[in-house]
């Protein structure tokens, strides 16, 4: 992104942001100097992060069209991030032109860049919110005109919980989402851990302090028990380029993952 294109007022350039970093490391251009400045230095301690981001992105296109394969035609991506090639309702609407996405960010220039990209699309909307606050989310102009909440919708949380500390209660939002949902929908997550490099992850936690979006990183004990009471989809939390891997899928695999990925069903 170019440092003098007009920018939202309440964008701070100067202070990285997960949606820009991520963005950087899917190869996108919608970043900023200080954004690359901090994702070269989390390079620099996790080598496989960039690698991370791609198989999350791979995997939030399985998700969506595993979705799709179930008869879900409603999709809602929260912390949704900066608009990139392969976007949900991209890969939704190429297999079924009437299927409805609401994405959902707080970050500028991510809904800067959804308006932009959505315009003239009347099955796809962003709203800007934090995801924290259910009530907006759900009751915001966009999420109400585009999805029907008495049928099956999907969720889709791709690398954002993380981003939600303890004490601001994630398991806590989760369930605020999940009553909203009808029978049949979906949860689909993906999630930072320690598990697998604990000292690579705690270098990288420590780098995104100087970020607008700190991480916690969580356990698979954790993500699963987050899970409770839905019906986990094979194979259950796993190493996210392990979750249903297509071909070549497998060459994003890491020798120690860095993030889960999950799908659940609300029964």
């Amino acid at each position: 992104m170019s440092e003098h294109a007009k920018l939202p007022q309440d964008l701070d350039p100067d202070r990285p942001s997960g949606a820009r970093i991520y963005d950087f490391f899917l190869g996108g251009s919608s970043n900023f100097t200080s954004d690359r400045m901090l994702a070269r230095r989390v390079l620099a301690v996790a080598p496989d992060m960039r690698r991370n981001a791609v198989a999350n992105r791979a995997c939030l296109h399985r998700v969506v069209r595993m979705c799709l394969a179930a008869g879900v035609r409603q999709f809602l991506d929260i912390g949704c991030g900066i608009p990139t090639i392969g976007t949900p309702h991209e890969v939704a609407q190429r297999l079924d032109p009437s299927a409805r996405v609401v994405y959902v960010d707080n970050e500028p220039v991510a809904v800067t860049h959804g308006e932009l990209v959505l315009a003239g699309n009347p099955n796809a909307a962003i709203v800007r919110a934090d995801l924290r606050d259910t009530e907006e989310v759900l009751t915001a102009d966009a999420t109400r005109r585009l999805l029907d909440f008495d049928r099956p919708v999907a969720v889709l949380m791709f690398a954002v919980l993380h981003h939600i500390s303890d004490r601001d209660d994630p398991a806590g939002t989760l369930r605020s989402y999940l009553a909203a949902l009808a029978p049949g929908s979906f949860l689909a997550l993906t999630h930072l851990t320690a598990d697998h490099a604990p000292e690579a992850m705690r270098a990288v936690t420590e780098l995104l302090l100087d970020s607008q979006h700190p991480g916690t990183p969580r356990s698979k004990a954790y993500l699963e028990s987050l899970l409770d009471g839905l019906e986990l989809l094979e194979p259950g939390v796993v190493p996210i380029a392990e979750w249903r891997p297509e071909h070549g899928d497998a060459d994003l695999a890491t020798a120690a993952p860095l993030g889960y990925a999950a799908v659940a069903r609300k029964p």
